[in-house]
């Protein structure tokens, strides 16, 4: 009886060895990881249209060129360089001489856009990204004039669509064009370029 039991218990140690030894192993290749994001948007120009009606009938907009302030965004990654990767993104963006030369109604404006983009791998280092979200704007928010003094000046939101193309090596640079559009004709037009960092998504 022992004997028998010595045997069995030999054989399942044995099927277990054997058991372990040919079980597939994780390749770590087919893991997607995960990384924080933190970036710098710098702005070639933008152009906001407020919903809010100027006392001639017409939307109030501005626009400026290449500001002297990037904006700080942060976010989150995931997926590999090979395969296609999906990102969180918020950042905030500031232009300080924004204005409307054709009307003058007060100066600078601010953004905060959230985005889900994805990102396509091309040749190489090279990069395709597009994605959408929300946009959140503000219009004259200094200098005002005694008129636009007297009247609400809220946030107003748009829904963008972004298209954007790159490269990747250590760090990444893109080159984007941010469309928004809501009711009322509130519009928002940004083009600009980011420069980011995140952790190795790929070994």
């Amino acid at each position: 009886m022992k004997n028998s039991l010595l045997i069995l218990t030999l054989l399942i140690c044995a099927t277990s060895f054997v058991l372990g030894q040919d079980a597939p192993k994780l390749n770590n290749d087919a893991r997607f990881k995960f990384s924080p994001m933190l970036f710098i948007d710098y702005s070639f120009y933008h152009w906001y249209q407020n919903p809010k009606k100027r006392i001639d009938g017409l939307p109030q907009n501005m626009g400026q060129t290449f500001n002297v302030l990037p904006g700080l965004g942060v976010g989150a990654i995931l997926g590999k360089k090979t395969t296609l990767l999906f990102s969180l993104e918020a950042s905030v963006k500031y232009f300080p001489f924004s204005l409307d030369v054709a009307g003058y109604e007060g100066m600078g404006a601010v953004s905060f856009p959230v985005l889900a983009n994805f990102r396509i791998p091309l040749n190489g280092f090279f990069f395709m990204q597009v994605g959408g979200g929300v946009q959140w704007n503000k219009i004259n928010i200094h200098n005002r004039t005694a008129t636009q003094k007297s009247i609400q000046n809220p946030f107003f939101m748009t829904y963008v669509g972004e298209l954007a193309i790159g490269i990747e090596e250590g760090v990444y640079i893109l080159y984007f064009a941010r469309f928004g559009y809501n009711t009322d004709q509130a519009t928002t037009f940004d083009i600009g370029f980011r420069v980011g960092l995140h952790s190795p998504l790929w070994d």
